[in-house]
């Protein structure tokens, strides 16, 4: 039933990005070529981005460029993966610059967001200051990809800004019957915990594990709330959840070995 239901979900999104580029060509982001089975791979690379799975979002956004070269947005993606001053970040960053030429306004100001790296050298879609100004400039031309409606929302540069923005969203998508919504919550389960508002911090992120159990990153930041908290018993249950979920999750290794040492003092 979970896997009918997710690919319920890639559906749905295939279907909102690519009618965005079909009836409107000149705003969505050009993320697509014709074939199907390319497009899935690019959705569950973006699935798992958004849900802060970069290990494995890495995966599907190399393989997206194995099989078709000529497509900028799995370059804008990897870029925004890859180490900080790498000649990897770099090589992406370049050949997103190069193939994004002749693609329409939302595709350059996609790759825009590269352009200034921030103070450790990190290129990345993420990040607020001038980069809200480009998700505002992406949003007005095309208001309905699921994506940059995300992405718009996240850039808010203040926090009560920001939880409005992603408590709207969530509430739209919810009434259009989308059901993938972890990301938002994820998101709104951090913004709730910089509020104060740990009652509700911890059960939107319980939420997040409920509709999305067969991801890391949900039990990953369950851990961190009580690893917050100090709660290390807890803590350590949850860094576990998320490695029996993938065993190459970075931040639960790190933290499950912190923790531990924590426990045995």
């Amino acid at each position: 039933m979970k896997k009918i239901l997710f690919l319920i979900s890639i559906l749905f999104f295939s279907c909102q990005e690519k009618t965005e580029i079909a009836e409107t060509p000149n705003t969505g982001i050009m993320w697509f070529n014709d074939n199907p089975d390319h497009t899935a791979i690019i959705i569950e690379g973006i699935q798992h981005f958004e849900n802060i799975e970069f290990e494995k979002a890495y995966v599907f956004f190399e393989k997206a460029i194995k099989l078709d070269s000529t497509l900028f947005a799995p370059h804008v993606m990897l870029a925004s993966i890859s180490l900080p001053n790498s000649p990897q970040q770099e090589y992406h960053y370049g050949k997103a610059k190069e193939l994004v030429q002749g693609k329409n306004e939302n595709s350059k100001r996609f790759v825009s967001l590269l352009d200034n790296p921030n103070q450790y050298g990190n290129r990345n879609i993420l990040g607020r200051g001038d980069k809200t100004a480009v998700w505002e400039a992406m949003i007005a031309e095309a208001p309905d990809g699921p994506f940059i409606q995300f992405y718009h929302a996240w850039s808010r540069t203040t926090l009560e800004d920001r939880m409005a923005s992603m408590e709207s969203l969530l509430e739209k998508r919810i009434a259009a019957g989308e059901s993938a919504n972890g990301h938002i919550l994820n998101v709104l389960g951090y913004s709730y915990v910089q509020s104060g508002d740990l009652d509700k911090a911890k059960s939107t992120f319980e939420q997040y594990m409920e509709i999305y159990p067969e991801g890391y990153n949900a039990y990953d930041s369950m851990a961190e709330f009580y690893f917050n908290q100090k709660d290390y018993e807890n803590a350590k249950i949850y860094y576990e959840k998320a490695l029996q979920a993938y065993p190459g999750a970075n931040s639960a290794n790190q933290k499950i070995r912190q923790v531990t040492a924590l426990l045995e003092e």
